[in-house]
């Protein structure tokens, strides 16, 4: 389902309209799926679609997917602030419910790729540097971007957790942050890693 912030099925002017959603009234406040919404209903259906899209490219982060995501980030995002910061007054449970979105969606924004990905098999030393779990393994990229790459590995990793790359071709080294951990369809552990400390990694 593509959301959209206007379309020409539906009246212009927020002000005219009342929400859509079953048998509600309330004023409208946001455009969502081509719909007028309240408050309320326009906070509930982006929280349930957000979540729904990042599932979605945990499991396949396609190209057209991110861009996807992307475009209702953007708009999904510009309606909260405006609601958020318009003329009418939002009550303090509200503002609450919009502060949290804001700060999901920011945080998600931050995680999707910001380069193409590339087919590309890179032998690289992996290792985790934690004093309590530490290892190392002896593997290979399966894709690359500028920020990033996935890679197979055979140590169990969550996301958020730090990991450390080396270049087996080159020695040159580097920081990356875990961003999703999936098996292939061969059965092989893959992780996807944003790189923190440099953009040139891959040449």
């Amino acid at each position: 389902m593509e959301n959209q912030i206007e379309s020409q099925n539906v009246p212009q002017t927020i002000e005219d309209a009342v929400c859509s959603s079953g048998s509600c009234g309330e004023p409208a406040a946001a455009d969502f799926d081509a719909k007028r919404l309240c408050t309320e209903h326009f906070l509930a259906a982006c929280f349930q679609e957000l979540e729904s899209r990042n599932d979605r490219l945990k499991s396949q982060p396609a190209d057209s997917e991110i861009e996807s995501f992307r475009k209702f980030l953007n708009s999904s995002v510009e309606q909260a602030r405006r609601i958020s910061d318009g003329p009418q007054p939002v009550d303090g449970e509200t503002k609450t419910q919009l502060l949290e979105f804001l700060l999901r969606a920011s945080e998600l924004s931050k995680r999707i790729r910001r380069s193409p990905r590339l087919t590309a098999s890179v032998p690289v030393w992996l290792r985790r540097e934690d004093p309590a779990r530490t290892w190392e393994e002896e593997t290979w990229t399966v894709t690359t971007s500028r920020h990033g790459a996935g890679l197979v590995c055979r140590h169990a990793v969550e996301a958020g957790g730090r990991v450390v790359l080396c270049r087996r071709d080159k020695g040159s080294r580097a920081q990356a942050r875990v961003v999703y951990c999936r098996y292939d369809g061969d059965g092989r552990r893959q992780i996807g890693v944003e790189l923190l400390d440099r953009d040139d990694f891959w040449d």
